[in-house]
């Protein structure tokens, strides 16, 4: 972040306020990380979802540093990549999830960048056999007060709670 805060140190801070909303919902919660040492790579975070999870939501902040606001990765429009096993069979809840998470973000008063989506080839949504986003909630500029996360957290609450018809 601009004040030198990495990423990381936010993204665990706010996926354990998430975590915590989920928890009082009633939603069952598997974090994949839930400190600073742990070692896996994009590859065995989704084996792990894939294997557990009615969903996987990765956390993020993008690199830009113009406070443009939240928006999730969607899977990219190209015929070829949205035929194969298994984007094939999941993009549709990939994007579904997405937009649900974005249209709860926007209303908790987040700021959403464009349309609320950005095409993006990515391999947690390549190999994922469940709904599956990655979501970015901001930039290098963006707020990460704790009064922040937890709007955040209140968005991507009311997201889930819209994509699972709660």
């Amino acid at each position: 972040f601009s004040d030198g805060t990495p990423e990381s140190k936010v993204t665990l801070s706010m996926a354990k306020i998430l975590k915590d909303k989920l928890l009082a919902a009633g939603y069952d919660v598997l974090m994949i990380r839930e400190s600073d040492d742990v070692q896996l790579d994009n590859i065995a975070r989704t084996v792990i979802a894939n294997n557990t999870s009615d969903c996987h939501i990765a956390l993020h902040w993008d690199s830009t540093t113009n406070n443009k606001g939240a928006f999730y990765m969607s899977v990219p429009s190209n015929q070829s990549y949205r035929n194969m096993e298994p984007v094939k069979s999941h993009w549709e809840q990939h994007n579904a999830l997405g937009a649900s998470l974005v249209a709860g973000l926007k209303s908790a008063g987040v700021k959403i960048f464009s349309n609320g989506a950005m095409e993006m080839d990515l391999t947690q949504t390549s190999f994922s056999t469940i709904p599956s986003v990655d979501i970015e909630l901001g930039d290098k500029a963006s707020d990460h007060s704790s009064a922040t996360l937890d709007t955040l957290a209140d968005g991507l609450l009311a997201g889930i709670n819209q994509y699972f018809g709660y």
